[in-house]
């Protein structure tokens, strides 16, 4: 009978830390801080934000750094590049790393997804609410901090991006779809110079994985929000928004958290696509 009831536990337990999938809760964060002195806490608010208010003990890497210059935006530099950053900032490949912006999951969603293409082996997303940081006693401050450089060791990953030539090449049975606002998606927003979608592409706003705080919602809710599109836990998927930073989000609740089977993403997203004169493009 114990041994049913252990097994049991063990069962519920690998559940719950699956549905969790990459998320840790502030109050689990909180104990990592006292826990575990390695631990890497990173801020990837542009550097502004960070000046005002982070987390204490937090470094600062705004996401943009990790950008490659030129017309395409979003568009990351090498690996080896972006390897050498992260180590010059004192991170690890190793380490326990934690990323987290200022009330969303945008950036630190696609910084932990960056992480893991590289190589990284633990990294977890905070979603930063500063009413729970502070149940938690988690101390902010406006003193920035600095690590020791170290070297973070390039590794195979599976964390793969899509190339334009793969979306070029996409089964029909695929499902392509757009986390962008629904104005870059029709075509219609001049700021963003969308001229719409890749063909075929179903627009899903990638705030419907979230709550209404910004936080990832959980297992079930996400299957609900994503069978309302289409996407289901079977079905082939592929996530884009217009320079990878919310199709994050798409690709983290989907794959990470709901544990959908055949997730996959287009870093390069509508920029990527839209570089290239002879791709079409669909009001």
């Amino acid at each position: 009978m114990l041994k049913k009831l252990f097994a049991m536990a063990l069962v519920l337990f690998a559940f719950q830390s699956f549905a969790q999938g990459p998320v840790i809760s502030a109050k689990d964060f909180a104990t990592e801080l006292k826990t575990n002195k390695d631990l890497v806490v990173i801020d990837v608010n542009n550097p502004e934000l960070y000046a005002k208010q982070h987390i204490q003990g937090a470094i600062n890497l705004f996401v943009k750094e990790l950008y490659k210059a030129g017309a395409v935006e979003g568009h990351l530099k090498p690996n080896e590049e972006m390897a050498a950053i992260f180590g010059q900032k004192g991170v690890s490949n190793t380490a326990k790393i934690v990323v987290y912006e200022d009330s969303s999951n945008k950036h630190n969603s696609r910084v932990w997804w960056i992480l893991k293409s590289l190589g990284a082996i633990d990294v977890s997303i905070l979603h930063f609410n500063a009413d729970e940081l502070a149940a938690e006693k988690v101390a902010l401050t406006a003193t920035p901090s600095t690590r020791k450089a170290t070297t973070f060791k390039l590794s195979e990953s599976s964390y793969k991006s899509l190339t334009m030539a793969d979306v070029q090449k996409l089964d029909k049975g695929t499902l392509l779809l757009d986390g962008r606002e629904k104005e870059e998606f029709d075509g219609v927003d001049a700021a963003r110079k969308s001229k719409g979608h890749i063909p075929g592409a179903v627009w899903m706003n990638y705030k419907e994985v979230l709550t209404l705080t910004g936080a990832y919602k959980s297992k079930e809710d996400i299957i609900a929000a994503a069978a309302k599109f289409g996407a289901t836990p079977e079905k082939p998927i592929v996530v884009y928004c217009n320079s990878g930073v919310k199709a994050s989000v798409l690709y983290i609740a989907f794959k990470e958290i709901a544990g959908f089977q055949n997730v996959q993403y287009y870093g390069g997203s509508y920029a990527d696509w839209s570089s290239n004169p002879e791709n079409p493009i669909v009001k």
